[in-house]
């Protein structure tokens, strides 16, 4: 004992910090406090991360509720602004359809009111009192008249007029009573005008203007030179002209009035937009004349470019070919176009040219159109920065083009800078940003404070607790010394004091257990030798069943394959080749097929039962032995054969309370003859031609050993059979073997292979089968019974 304590003297207690660094109450306190703020900091990050996804999911809300309101906002706004310059344009149209109904009913009517047109054309106040102008060659009125009327040189004769010119003058001289007052009252129009046939095309314009000079103005001389229509308007009467080659189709049209692609008036009009309705003779054969209105746009257009969208955006007018019609200036500095509305009052009638296709902007540049009435609601970049812009078509216009009369859309468009539509939602979030960085610091704080608080509590809790644990730690000491009779205070009813109990009465358990370890070692002993000997025992009983149980199944195995047709006895059947293959899944299978002689028939059996093992292979045996000892008890009749046969099997599933049944077809041949009976797969014909068909067994019986009585299911059929024809059997571990990928093996393929060696000898086409079958699972499992029968008349 000397030796010992000298050679491991006592260690000194440590001193100082060291010493205070091991104390449990100081580890405690520090542990403790670095849980703590950890703890603080870990809940910061996570209410900061809290904050900050909240900031963005609300965000997201307000700038998803901002894009739906700002997107129906503008998506309203269109559509009204839509309806708006729709009915502006409407309201002239209504006024012009109307004028030309009357026109249109004065020509219909002209026989009965000859004597009164010709009455009215000498009454002081409607007669037209035209005036030669040598220098300009034409006719026309003084303004002391309400209505201009003008005819040009070509239709007249020295300084005359021709009589028919004048006649057809005179017959429209009582529109010098309507005419004014149309253009007084209902839309807004420039001028109403009625203009004669292709023949005769003077015109009658209210209120009254010095058209000769007008028309000498804008087109000196080569005006009085050409017809009215064919200068001015080219294509427009050949296009009215193939209105009247289809009568049903005039008679279809919603509308005849036809608009002319507007343009600015050398008038000071401004943009102007002719509009012609034409005029049809009394049978609606020939072209009588037409009615037209110059209708000032000024309106219309002046509201669209005063529309104000956020702080900078804009709407705009486009025709369908991308012509804009109407933009503000900063609209059309976004839009980057170029042209200009104002052409000057010597440019004739001057077309506005300020297309889509020669802006700046890419995006304009390649602006497809709305080509539908749905409102048309996009994100495009324009000058870098993303715009939203919504379009919309108003109602068809029948426009004269180059190409004649076609149906031409204008589309309304509107056009917002986007960051002004958002700006509500950069301000949501700077006060989200700023309420989110004022509650992380409140927090800060807060959590320090509550850092201060709880490490004081825990400094208190922890001297209350340390004593305790002291006298534990010292009782352990004196217990690892030997001193197992040593017993501490319990001086609470926590869990320290639950702790004191548990080392006393472990102390106690030691101290008993200390007295009689031999003893308990002993016993323990001798119960584990006599545990490992009956294990031993059961081991040895165990592989005694296992070799039993083997040589069971391998009789089983052995009883299924001796009962299975021999080749000799398939031999000597007359006129078949027959070849038949049967591989079980495991040691027993489920799968049967015979072949017998009896009756002056060759009976062919196959089945398949449910699943596959003992109890499968156990069934198939008793299938075998109904049918064998059936076929030699004399029965002839297919049908109910098969039915005792299902008799016998459901009575002894039935005694051995199995849920098995099989399907089990039965087949008699004689004489080319195959009598088919009872459920099972498809059978497969192959004739000598090659042709190929396949026989659904499904409504010839039901599944055997369900019901015991099946006769009224059963029913058959004939096949006959040509020498060289080919019948296949199989049952569905052919059809649904597998390989890697789950792919089944299927009768598709089953039948090409047979079709490509039906020529061959029944053992060849089921040794390529077989190949087929094996080559197809590859390295897979085998899941079920695999059986084929290949039969070949001779």
């Amino acid at each position: 004992m000397s030796s010992d304590r000298r050679s491991n003297p006592p260690q000194s207690p440590p001193s100082g910090v060291l010493a205070r660094l091991k104390k449990f109450n100081t580890k405690f306190l520090l542990v403790t406090g670095v849980s703590v703020v950890i703890g603080a900091l870990l809940n910061m990050l996570v209410a900061r991360a809290g904050l900050l996804r909240l900031s963005d999911r609300s965000s997201h809300e307000i700038e998803a509720g901002l894009s739906t309101a700002t997107k129906e906002y503008l998506t309203n706004h269109i559509e009204d602004k839509v309806k708006y310059t729709d009915y502006q344009l409407g309201h002239a149209d209504k006024d012009l359809d109307m004028l030309a109904a009357i026109v249109q009913n004065m020509i219909d009517h002209g026989d009965e009111l000859e004597p009164v047109l010709q009455q009215a054309a000498a009454l002081p106040m409607l007669r037209d009192k035209l005036v030669y102008n040598g220098k300009a060659n034409w006719y026309q009125n003084k303004d002391d008249e309400p209505v201009v009327v003008t005819a040009w040189g070509y239709l007249g004769d020295n300084g005359a007029l021709k009589p028919t010119v004048q006649a057809a003058i005179d017959r429209t001289a009582l529109l010098d009573l309507i005419m004014p007052i149309m253009a007084k009252h209902g839309a807004s129009k420039l001028q109403i005008y009625y203009v004669g046939s292709h023949e005769y095309p003077f015109a009658r314009m209210a209120p009254y203007v010095d058209l000769g000079t007008h028309l000498d103005h804008l087109a000196p001389p080569e005006h009085n030179q050409s017809n009215w229509y064919d200068f001015f308007y080219p294509g427009l009467h050949a296009s009215w002209q193939k209105w009247l080659e289809d009568p049903e189709g005039l008679k279809k049209r919603t509308s005849q009035i036809t608009m002319i692609p507007p343009y600015v008036d050398v008038a000071g009009g401004g943009l102007v937009m002719t509009t012609f309705h034409p005029l049809w003779s009394k049978d609606r054969k020939a072209f009588a004349g037409a009615i037209g209105f110059d209708i000032a746009l000024a309106q219309i257009l002046d509201s669209i470019r005063d529309v104000r969208l956020a702080e900078t955006g804009f709407a705009f007018l486009a025709q369908s070919d991308g012509n804009v019609l109407a933009v503000n200036e900063a609209g059309a500095e976004t839009l980057g176009l170029k042209g200009s509305a104002d052409r000057g009052k010597d440019a004739g009638l001057a077309m506005l040219q300020r297309f889509f296709k020669d802006s700046t902007e890419p995006a304009i540049k390649n602006l497809k159109l709305p080509q539908d009435g749905a409102v048309d609601y996009r994100e495009i970049v324009l000058g870098d920065k993303p715009h939203i812009i919504v379009l919309e078509r108003l109602r068809p216009l029948s426009t004269l083009t180059g190409d004649g009369i076609v149906t031409d859309h204008w589309t309304l468009g509107f056009v917002v800078p986007k960051a002004e539509l958002y700006q509500s939602l950069d301000r949501a979030q700077d006060a989200i940003e700023q309420t989110r960085t004022s509650l992380v610091t409140s927090q800060g704080f807060i959590t320090l404070g509550s850092l201060v608080i709880v490490m004081l509590g825990v400094y208190l809790v922890s001297r209350k607790m340390t004593g305790a644990l002291v006298a534990l730690s010292e009782g352990a000491s004196r217990m690892r010394l030997g001193d197992y009779g040593v017993r501490v205070a319990v001086m609470s009813d926590d869990e320290i004091g639950q702790l004191s109990v548990a080392f006393n009465e472990m102390a106690a358990e030691i101290q008993a257990h200390t007295q009689n370890l031999e003893e308990l070692v002993k016993a323990r002993t001798k119960e584990l030798e006599e545990a490992n000997k009956e294990i031993m025992s059961l081991n040895a009983q165990l592989a005694q069943e296992n070799l039993r149980l083997g040589a069971e199944l391998n009789v089983a195995r052995q009883l299924q394959l001796m009962v299975l047709p021999p080749a000799q006895e398939l031999k000597e059947i007359k006129d078949l080749d027959i070849a038949g293959y049967m591989s079980p899944a495991d040691e027993v299978g489920g799968d049967y097929y015979d072949v017998l002689r009896g009756n002056g028939v060759v009976k062919i059996g196959i089945g398949d039962v449910t699943g596959h093992g003992l109890e499968s292979g156990v069934l198939m045996l008793m299938v075998q032995t109904a049918v064998r000892t059936l076929l030699a008890s004399n029965e002839t009749d297919p049908q109910r054969f098969l039915s005792i046969v299902n008799k016998v099997i459901y009575q002894n599933i039935q005694r051995i309370s199995s849920d098995k049944n099989l399907t089990l077809s039965l087949m008699d041949y004689s004489d080319g003859v195959l009598r088919l009976t009872g459920q099972h797969e498809e059978v497969i014909i192959v004739r000598t031609d090659g042709t190929l068909e396949r026989v659904d067994t499904t409504g010839l019986g039901l599944p055997v050993g369900m019901d015991e009585d099946i006769s009224d299911f059963l029913s058959n059929i004939e096949i006959k059979l040509a020498v060289g024809d080919v019948v296949i059997l199989f049952t569905d571990g052919v059809t649904e073997a597998e390989r890697t990928d789950t792919k089944q093996y299927g009768v598709e393929r089953l039948c090409e292979v047979v079709l490509r060696n039906h020529d061959k000898t029944s053992q060849e086409i089921k040794d390529a089968v077989i190949d087929d079958v094996m080559a197809h699972i590859g390295n897979n499992k085998i899941y079920d019974d695999i059986t084929v029968l290949v039969i070949k008349r001779l």
